[in-house]
């Protein structure tokens, strides 16, 4: 017998809840980015890509909870970029330029200092988020260029 998405979440700590958030929200971010044929441009090289080879690359680095799950902080980049291009200080800045670009200076300013703050996100709002995440993903998934729309990506 299957068990439910509730009771599942039920069985996460509540950093693997905020895990299993940032992953759905990378995919979901990936998804709304892309066009009819599926295809995203990175957020800091500007080369277009398939939404399921783009990772969800974050402004803020996920080791800051708070910020970690917020979709604002999330944007497609490929894998270059996102593993590699975000350990150059070129590209950081390229990715807060695009970030002032599109929210203004005075939002990327309150979500730098969001990042300092503790994640104090009550558990059930949590599992309520993992679960609207989940069904807008598979609501895009069917109107996306998907390739494979069962296959889950980490990034």
């Amino acid at each position: 017998m299957p068990i439910s998405s509730k009771k599942l979440l039920k069985r996460y700590s509540k950093a693997k809840l905020v895990d299993e958030i940032a992953t759905k929200m990378q995919k979901l971010v990936r998804l709304k980015a892309a066009d009819e044929h599926g295809m995203v441009q990175c957020w800091t090289s500007g080369a277009m890509v398939h939404w399921s080879e783009a990772q969800g690359g974050h402004f803020i680095s996920r080791t800051h909870k708070r910020t970690k799950i917020m979709e604002e902080n999330i944007h497609p980049q490929t894998a270059q970029q996102n593993l590699w291009g975000m350990k150059d200080s070129l590209t950081v800045l390229a990715y807060r330029r695009a970030m002032v670009e599109f929210y203004g200076a005075d939002f990327v300013d309150w979500l730098e200092i969001e990042a300092k703050k503790p994640l104090d996100t009550p558990r059930a709002e949590l599992e309520e988020m993992f679960l609207e995440v989940k069904a807008q993903v598979r609501e895009l998934e069917k109107t996306v260029g998907c390739s494979n729309p069962t296959a889950e990506s980490d990034y």
